[in-house]
């Protein structure tokens, strides 16, 4: 069949005790970029299903290796931009889109094939729950929010794709209000991360290493550095102790922001 769509249900591997978000892919056939009948069934069975108003909405454009960098670029915003026209119109609220952009191509090292890799020619979605309340009339200066879904890759400091309508809504806070100054808290719970035979980042580098790339990612979009810091404070402000359950152990790996300023 030329058209197909996939419907992907994955599980991510979470450092952070809110429930992961649903992803799922719309897959499309060699050069298309269209949204085709079967597609437009999917899409609106996933509008009717899952896409509640409130429902935070990350979209993702990519094409596979075949054609030039420009090419792919060019493929990948025309996948998500046509999703997101559909999705549109078919009533999703446009505010609860909080991220639209083309990733452009999936490098696939030793691949030559010239009908490329079918699985690369997509748009992924990621769909979340409302985001964390960042209310500035109820935050109090040295309060913080814990940052309910974030995610990160199990023992690294690598922010998933998952983690995006989140870290957009705290963009979309800090671009708001000019005032507030940050400080981005990284916890940990059970054990450091693994880098090496014979070296080990602990839980307290480790912490600070998810900070930072929360800061980086906030400087990355724009926000001042100097308004922001990051500290890393591993096992030692632990929210429930003895963590005994793995969803006690969830509640203890967490990324908070404590207002400084505002």
């Amino acid at each position: 069949m030329k058209y197909f769509l996939a419907f992907c249900l994955f599980v991510f591997a979470t450092n952070s005790y809110a429930q992961t978000p649903d992803t799922f892919e719309v897959r499309f056939a060699l050069r298309e970029t269209t949204v085709n009948p079967t597609a437009a069934t999917y899409l609106d069975n996933l509008v009717k299903k899952v896409l509640t108003p409130g429902k935070k909405i990350a979209m993702f454009g990519y094409a596979d290796y075949r054609g030039t960098a420009g090419h792919n670029d060019s493929v990948a915003t025309e996948r998500v931009m046509n999703v997101q026209a559909y999705l549109l119109a078919k009533g999703v609220v446009k505010e609860d889109i909080v991220i639209c952009e083309a990733k452009g191509k999936i490098e696939r090292p030793g691949m030559t094939g010239e009908q490329g890799y079918a699985p690369d020619r997509k748009v992924l979605i990621i769909v979340q729950g409302t985001g964390t309340k960042l209310d500035i009339e109820k935050v109090q200066v040295n309060e913080t929010v814990t940052l309910k879904n974030i995610f990160f890759e199990g023992n690294l400091p690598d922010i998933m794709l998952s983690s995006m309508p989140e870290l957009q809504n705290l963009f979309n806070f800090m671009n708001e209000h000019k005032k507030v100054t940050i400080r981005i808290e990284g916890h940990a719970c059970c054990k450091g991360m693994e880098t090496g035979k014979d070296i080990a980042i602990t839980d307290q580098k480790l912490s600070e290493m998810r900070a930072k790339a929360i800061y980086d990612y906030l400087a990355a979009k724009g926000i001042s550095k100097n308004r922001m810091k990051y500290a890393g404070y591993g096992t030692t402000q632990p929210l429930v102790y003895p963590a005994n359950t793995e969803d006690e152990q969830q509640q203890n790996r967490r990324v908070e922001i404590r207002i400084l300023s505002k």
